[in-house]
């Protein structure tokens, strides 16, 4: 399957930074709005030089790295453009992390700088940043870092003379770890923009539209959506409230895990809610298709996929329906199945596997990435009455396992347990067994109890007897579940200190 198609009005290759082709091209038009601030093109353009300036300042230059423990927020998005600006590259990490595994990462990045978003400054001492300076921003007459203030002269701070340059080091962003010890993926800007442009050929995003920041920056599918921004010249919305309904009462776009749909859908009130919503990119589960007919319902399309971080986000996508596929490829991208291994490459695919300034090939000899992932095609009708090789992915090579001779794929198990209306999350694993060699027990977060008797009920017409999980655990409090997907790795240490 590959998707190597150019649509003439696609213009990835830039000849200078994105923000200023838009100050150049739309000066007026509002870019970017956080809450009741809004944002010209003009006005990113030079908030970005402004927070350039003054990272000049303090030392940053071409070729640095920049590590910024942040939640999303209007400073750390001037950061990480500010750090284009000059050649550097910020790379944004999640708060919510430990500090074990916040130093495993900046041991990795061996960042010369660090910022740390106000609510994250009091992690500062026990990082071990190996020396890293601390960044801060001049906000009016004053900054303050840690209870300090100081003045600055910005005068004296101009901006280098870097130019565009498509090929450098644009991100660097850590996957999952999922299976295993996280990887952290260096893309450049032509890896973002390919990927934004193969997307925006079938998911329509354009200037008139208005996408909201709804996922990490230290994701790359948060990451993806800046990009999406940048390349067509539309607008940026960044949450400025707790209320998910609030928040997408604005905007055109949105990117959702389904748990996030699910809230918005059962708390939006149809007679007194605005709805602007046009289209929803939905990822990180199985999506339920009850879900997704509601949305229909209201006006809004919901599209599904299959991405993954070396693949700057999206790789293959669908308007969502009832089939279980994840569509077919995406423009700039290629796919192939060998004994139903899942290998992809394209524009959209990183640069390598970045460790203390190295980077390190992530493809074969013939630049294919070997994902883990399992998958096949099937030829699948679709709402235009064409016949599609569809993707369907089966599960992952390394998370399958043996019972009483049959193999079985967790992920195929998931997918069901995640159509119980009352499950919001679930993980299944292997639990020994003298008869069986194996046998599945699932890990559930789940409004109330749910039995086994309960869930063999349901699931009785749904999977053979085999895949139903002989247990169920509910998810403790301890592990964080505020994420895109819940990190296999960590429940699985959980699950195997239970059976000691």
């Amino acid at each position: 399957m590959n998707n190597n198609k150019t649509i003439i009005t696609d213009n990835v290759n830039f000849t200078d930074w994105p923000w200023l082709h838009w100050a150049n091209s739309n000066p007026a038009q509002v870019a970017l709005v956080y809450g009741e601030q809004q944002f010209t093109w003009q006005q990113v353009n030079d908030l970005v030089n402004d927070h350039a300036k003054q990272l000049t300042g303090q030392g940053v230059g071409k070729g640095h790295v920049i590590a910024a423990v942040s939640t999303n927020n209007l400073t750390v998005l001037w950061l990480y453009l500010a750090c284009l600006r000059l050649g550097a590259c910020c790379v944004i990490l999640d708060p919510k992390q430990s500090c074990e595994q916040l130093n495993d990462k900046l041991e990795t990045l061996a960042a010369k700088f660090i910022w740390l978003s106000a609510p994250e400054l009091h992690v500062l001492a026990a990082l071990n940043d190996d020396g890293a300076k601390q960044l801060v921003f001049t906000y009016g007459e004053e900054s303050c870092v840690a209870g300090a203030c100081t003045h600055h002269d910005l005068n004296n701070a101009a901006v280098d003379d870097v130019k565009w340059q498509a090929q450098r080091i644009a991100s660097i962003v850590f996957t999952s770890g999922s299976s295993g010890k996280a990887k952290a993926v260096a893309h450049n800007a032509n890896n973002h923009l390919y990927s934004a442009a193969g997307l925006l050929q079938s998911f329509a995003y354009s200037a008139q539209d208005s996408w909201l920041l709804s996922l990490p920056l230290f994701h790359v599918s948060g990451l993806a959506i800046v990009w999406r921004w940048l390349f067509a010249g539309g607008q940026l919305a960044l949450p400025a409230t707790n209320s998910l309904v609030e928040q997408l009462a604005t905007v055109t776009h949105a990117s959702l895990v389904p748990t996030q749909l699910k809230r918005y859908l059962s708390e939006i009130d149809l007679d007194k809610d605005t709805i602007s919503l046009k289209r929803i990119l939905l990822g990180g589960a199985v999506i339920p298709v009850v879900l997704t007919d509601k949305a229909k319902s209201m006006g809004i399309e919901c599209w599904s996929g299959y991405g993954m971080t070396e693949m700057a986000s999206t790789v293959t996508a669908k308007l969502a329906d009832s089939s279980a596929g994840v569509g077919t490829v995406l423009a700039y991208r290629e796919l192939i199945l060998s004994d139903k291994s899942i290998k992809v490459r394209g524009a959209s695919l990183g640069i390598g596997y970045y460790n203390r300034g190295v980077l390190r090939s992530m493809t074969d000899d013939n630049g294919w990435l070997v994902t883990g992932d399992l998958g096949e095609t099937r030829c699948t009708d679709t709402l235009s009455n064409k016949l599609l090789d569809e993707l369907f992915i089966l599960g992952r090579s390394d998370n399958m396992f043996i019972s009483g001779g049959e193999n079985i794929h967790p992920e195929q198990i998931e997918r069901v347990l995640l159509s119980h209306p009352l499950i919001n999350q679930a993980l299944v694993f292997p639990h020994e067994d003298a008869e069986f060699g194996h046998r599945p027990i699932a890990v559930i977060d789940a409004i109330g109890h749910l039995s086994v008797s309960e869930m063999n009920n349901y699931l009785q017409n749904k999977l053979i007897k085999y895949m139903r999980p002989v247990n169920y655990y509910a998810l403790p409090e301890s592990i964080n579940v505020t994420g895109i997907k819940l990190n296999r790795a960590v429940v699985q240490l959980w699950v195997t200190s239970l059976c000691k």
